[in-house]
């Protein structure tokens, strides 16, 4: 990737393409190119189209294309599988979240990737959400001395969402939505020693995991907890940061 303009193509259509990752990869037009987005049916594209792309349904036109540097999988599933169809076509890859199911599905993707010579990762834009980053100027500003628990939420109320959804372990609150609070944290302070969570079905059994409170276990005395619910109609602070320092 000696280019200085990369080519991109996307394996997917919908929102996460015209939303969030599209129109944010358009503007750095001295880097990036948006070539092509591929879509199983384009009668299903709601979106505006993304100005200057190509909108095919065949995949090869984005996978089998030489000039096509990078290839972003903003499908809502099977993210292990066109991960590893687009390593395999010699692309360099940048999948949405969650990545894989399991450790082991990520960790072959990461081995293929590193034997062909190529860059996978997963999207992880929250890293950038500006209440974030305002969190750690003031931890590293000192203002609230040594920090002893870090509390991280990402709620909703979205009732509608838990009645029509059935238990998927990898299609949950979980894995859809504890990825990037869990990535934010494990970012910035690194990997905990130990950690407890708690993941419910508030709606009872049979519906989608809603629910999970999980704790990060650092160095003493510091903690960080990550947790949220799809059933708080008032949600909490997004981050709150508790010091030795009283302000």
């Amino acid at each position: 990737m000696t280019k200085q303009i990369l080519q991109v193509g996307f394996l997917g259509a919908g929102k996460s393409t015209h939303r969030y990752q599209g129109p944010f990869i358009a503007k750095l037009t001295d880097k990036f190119h948006i070539k092509t987005i591929w879509a199983r049916n384009l009668s299903h594209v709601k979106w505006d189209q993304i100005p200057g792309a190509v909108y095919t349904e065949n995949i090869d036109d984005v996978l089998q294309d030489p000039d096509i540097d990078l290839v972003v999988i903003s499908l809502p599933v099977l993210h292990y599988e066109y991960t590893k169809k687009t390593l395999l076509a010699g692309k360099n890859v940048v999948c949405e979240k969650p990545f894989t199911e399991s450790r082991v599905q990520a960790e072959e993707l990461f081995d293929l990737a590193k034997e062909k010579g190529l860059l996978c990762m997963c999207i992880q834009n929250r890293r950038f959400d500006s209440d974030f980053l305002t969190a750690q100027a003031v931890i590293e500003s000192g203002r609230l001395g040594d920090i002893y628990e870090v509390e991280m939420h990402y709620d909703y109320y979205r009732k509608d969402v838990v009645d029509a959804g059935k238990f998927d372990p990898f299609g949950s609150f979980l894995y859809q939505h504890a990825c990037h609070t869990l990535d934010q944290a494990i970012s910035y302070f690194g990997i905990p020693h130990d950690y407890h969570a708690e993941v419910k079905q508030l709606l009872g059994s049979g519906r989608m995991n809603d629910y999970f409170d999980i704790d990060l276990y650092y160095d003493a005395p510091l903690k960080v907890n990550v947790s949220s619910s799809y059933m708080r109609i008032k949600s909490r602070p997004k981050i709150t940061v508790y010091g030795s320092k009283s302000h």
